[in-house]
């Protein structure tokens, strides 16, 4: 069977055109990223290449320009990865690459310029082509991203499997070689091969542009999901998530014991009036951060608005509370924000949680005790028995902080 090469080549050029076009609409009217144009530049670039073999009889004179166009595609393509994952450099430096892309072409062109037969020229070609697409899979599993990435895993058995079809055209190009239909086969062979490429590279290229997105919108959930719980002035979680962390706790507690306690700081609003808001914001995080470095992994801290705080401390009798109360305190005398114009103080309400106790009902329990700590003079710890209606206030600790 007599194969037409033009109209082989016609049918090449068209569908490396489609590729190239469905990139540029995708790319004109979807979001991007760094890297995108470059892969959108190679498939041009190759359709260019494609189209000038075509012409090659007539003008023999443009088959430089059309090998140098068509070798192009693993280096492009490489240059746009580069950019891509523009967060992890590769060892060989981009300047490595196009001279690789030059020497390869280079070598051709001399092959070209000596007047080889056909059989030395698809040998330098082929070989040429084996290693640049060698090369571009190998650095491509040099990129932290390739174990997850399966686009990157795709994109390096294509350019893999190139290279074995190149392999094959080397092998096939040997010396001695003269028959017509034989030269067309091996040309038509590295056509098929450019085509599939390209053809697999609009896919691939479709497939990490989504992966980045997907990646993208994860991030943001996760940051928006971070913005919904977590108080950001003090990095501790507000009203609701204290409530769901909270009943979550009380599930996961076995021991039947769990301590709840409320405060607040002394004379915060003299603080603001004062300091400014400023340093009124400043105290606000420090003392969360002594919260912080106070409570174990299964307590729960909140911020419920304003300068009150609440702690729920699973496993934890009230007197044990106290010690934790201390401590925070204690933390505070070294991380005062104005010593001697505001120094921080804090009131403490505490309440043992009855069996079946909801959340709510302890917070207004141990409020009712924040409040008899203030009216006892501030600066101090009230621990509250009884129910709501009818509070037994218990023990009274001053904790050693002095307000103003």
């Amino acid at each position: 069977m007599t194969l037409h090469l033009p109209t082989l080549l016609v049918l090449c050029v068209a569908a490396l055109a489609t590729s190239a076009g469905v990139l540029t609409l995708f790319g004109a009217t979807q979001h991007t990223y760094r890297g995108f144009w470059w892969w959108v530049a190679a498939q041009w670039l190759l359709t260019l290449g494609m189209a000038l073999q075509m012409a090659r009889e007539a003008w023999p004179i443009v088959l430089p320009l059309a090998n140098l166009l068509l070798l192009q595609w693993p280096i492009v393509v490489l240059a746009g990865m580069r950019r891509f994952y523009s967060r992890h450099r590769l060892r060989l430096p981009p300047s490595f690459d196009w001279c690789l892309l030059g020497i390869v072409w280079l070598a051709w062109f001399a092959t070209w310029s000596a007047q080889g037969g056909l059989a030395a020229r698809v040998a330098v070609y082929a070989g040429g082509t084996a290693a640049l697409q060698l090369y571009g899979a190998l650095l491509l599993t040099r990129l932290a991203e390739f174990r997850e990435s399966s686009a990157l895993k795709t994109l390096v058995a294509v350019e893999l499997l190139g290279a074995g079809v190149e392999f094959a055209r080397l092998a096939a190009a040997r010396p001695g070689i003269g028959e017509p239909i034989v030269g067309n086969e091996l040309l038509l062979a590295g056509g098929l091969v450019i085509v599939m490429t390209a053809l697999v590279m609009v896919y691939l290229a479709l497939l990490l542009t989504n992966e980045r997105t997907e990646a993208n919108l994860r991030a943001m959930h996760r940051k928006l999901r971070f913005l919904a719980d977590i108080d950001v002035l003090t990095r501790v979680a507000n009203r609701r998530h204290f409530h769901e962390l909270a009943r979550e706790a009380l599930s996961a507690d076995e021991s039947g014991v769990c301590a709840l306690m409320m405060f607040d700081i002394d004379h915060f609003k003299r603080i603001n009036d004062m300091l400014g808001h400023a340093t009124g914001d400043e105290a606000l995080r420090q003392v969360a951060h002594c919260v912080r470095e106070s409570l174990r992994a299964q307590d729960v801290a909140g911020r419920l608005g304003g300068d009150e705080f609440a702690v729920l401390l699973p496993g934890t009798t009230v007197q044990e509370a106290m010690a934790v109360a201390t401590r925070i305190v204690g933390q505070l005398d070294d991380r005062q924000v104005a010593p001697r114009l505001a120094p921080l103080s804090l009131s403490f309400g505490m309440v043992q949680m009855h069996e079946g106790e909801t959340i709510p009902d302890a917070l207004r329990r141990a409020d009712q005790a924040l409040y008899e700590a203030k009216r006892q003079g501030r600066s101090r710890a009230v621990i509250a028995g009884g129910v709501e209606e009818s509070p037994e206030f218990g023990e009274s600790r001053q904790l050693g902080l002095t307000g103003f």
